[in-house]
């Protein structure tokens, strides 16, 4: 038996895992906090629906990545929207029963709502709490699939809520390398261990910031990997259950996520955690900006003075932050978009250079648009960007774009290259926060016209952004104009790479 990974107890937070820089999910995370507390102080249910539909994709999606079952996209989509119900699911588009499935999700619904309700109850972290998230997500799964020492694959009766009595070290398949998880014999004691450090790092709040915390008690508990089976859901719980605390949205780490979610994990088995506190802040990005697209919903009484009502506050409260978040807002964008003009005409300069030293000579034309000057450009554009980013484009208020056109002299040789960016506000409501978000255009000489696709016409899109770039009315330009840089900087390289794929 070759040892991959050896187990070792747990480990503290150590500078390496701390350089992360924190500020643009702080600032977007402090503006969204502010907003949710005034639309919910109108309407109380303002984010139910929102939070339901994420409590169900949670629950569909935290057994996916563990392969307990498999569910198309399409019917993953009609269950997260109308609820877990068997008769909304073809057989076709699952590997287990109907109804046994529901019942599985329904336990992973259970635990999401159990975690809710401990946040109320100021539960703390124990082995007791531990025990009973473990009992209720795997209370309609009575056995699991064990390997024993002659490579015997069997199923065998699951302790719901019992830690393991067996070392659960498993095999990976591509190598036959052994990943080493705590001895049975340790486990009460390692979750002391862990328990005790969270206490402290959440004791020393200013020091550990709680996406760093949340990392680290999730790796850490993987790494003791308690029970014979379910440490993968249950980590997830224990997750969420310090994000709510926190007073940050949950994460649902999906079957998209999967691959970056195992190589971020093994980096932290390695002593690295970075890698795995970056994914936590991607995605708790991806959730507020997601949260900030809800309607606003209306009241179930069909009454019209409440509706009004309603109406007339909501208009009150914008109209009294509208100017000052406006300016403030717009002014970082403004002078956002005028780095960004600076930075890709002095890197365009380079790259026309190095073309034309190449033997490729290129034109290179810069542009841009603001409020009340060409803002209108490249809506279809920037509305798929965003919806791709899962947020709202609010295309309602002002924007700002930047355009890069790289133009082949000889374009039977490589076609136009236009990159831009756009700087828009993210929600359907006024929010105080701004996105950036990129993409590319390949464009032969002609424009296709409309009996033409647009491929066959030499018109490809790519969607540049991977993550948004967000920035809020109470920023500083000076502070996020260094970060915007690098965004555009890795953005640009993402558009060079797919037209250098068009030049013959």
């Amino acid at each position: 038996m070759i040892v991959a990974y050896g187990w070792q107890p747990i480990r503290g937070l150590d500078s390496q895992s701390s350089r992360v820089d924190f500020q643009e999910i702080d600032s977007l995370h402090h503006q969204w906090v502010n907003f949710r507390e005034q639309r919910e102080a109108s309407n109380p249910d303002a984010y139910k629906a929102f939070l339901e539909r994420l409590e169900r994709r949670w629950a569909i999606e935290t057994g996916i990545i563990e392969g307990l079952y498999s569910i198309d996209r399409g019917v993953t989509q009609t269950l997260v929207e109308n609820g877990l119900i068997a008769d909304l699911i073809d057989r076709e588009s699952t590997n287990r029963n109907p109804q046994e499935l529901v019942r599985v999700l329904k336990d992973h619904q259970d635990t999401a709502t159990f975690v809710t309700e401990s946040i109320r109850r100021e539960t703390q972290l124990s082995q007791h709490y531990i025990r009973e998230l473990h009992q209720i997500l795997t209370r309609n799964q009575p056995t699991y699939t064990a390997v024993d020492q002659f490579g015997r694959v069997f199923e065998t009766a699951l302790d719901r809520g019992g830690f393991k009595t067996q070392p659960n070290n498993p095999t990976r398949r591509e190598n036959g390398l052994v990943h080493e998880y705590c001895p049975p014999v340790q486990v009460e004691s390692e979750l002391d261990n862990l328990i005790n450090g969270y206490n402290e790092f959440r004791q020393a709040n200013t020091d550990f910031h709680p996406l760093l915390v949340a990392a680290w008690l999730h790796h850490r508990f993987t790494q003791i990997h308690p029970f014979q089976d379910g440490n993968g859901r249950v980590a997830r719980a224990l997750l969420t259950w310090h994000l709510a605390k926190e007073n940050y949205l949950p994460i649902v780490i999906s079957r998209d996520d999967r691959t970056r979610y195992i190589e971020a994990l093994e980096s932290a088995d390695s002593g690295d955690l970075r890698p795995f506190v970056l994914l936590l802040v991607q995605l708790e990005r991806s959730t507020i900006l997601e949260a900030l697209g809800e309607p606003e919903p209306v009241a179930d009484s069909g009454i019209v003075e409440q509706v009004i009502g309603h109406i007339v506050e909501q208009i009150k409260r914008q109209n009294q932050e509208r100017q000052a978040q406006m300016r403030s807002v717009g002014d970082v964008a403004r002078a956002l978009s005028d780095n960004a003009r600076h930075s890709l005409g002095s890197r365009s300069d380079q790259i026309r250079q190095s073309l034309n030293e190449a033997g490729l000579s290129i034109r290179r034309v810069l542009d841009y648009g603001g409020p009340g000057d060409r803002e209108h450009w490249y809506q279809t554009e920037v509305v798929q960007t965003a919806q791709e980013a899962q947020h709202w484009a609010n295309l309602n208020e002002s924007r700002f774009f930047v355009k890069l056109s790289i133009n082949p002299e000889d374009q039977s040789r490589a076609p136009r290259l236009v990159f831009v960016i756009s700087l828009h506000h993210v929600g359907r409501q006024l929010t105080g926060i701004m996105a950036a978000t990129a993409f590319a255009q390949i464009r032969d000489s002609h424009e296709p016209d409309s009996a033409e696709s647009q491929e066959s016409a030499g018109f490809y899109f790519r969607n540049c952004t991977i993550d948004p770039f967000t920035f809020t009315w109470q920023d500083n330009a000076d502070t996020v104009t260094p970060r915007f840089v690098a965004w555009i900087e890795e953005r640009l390289s993402i558009a060079l790479r797919y037209w250098s794929e068009f030049i013959s």
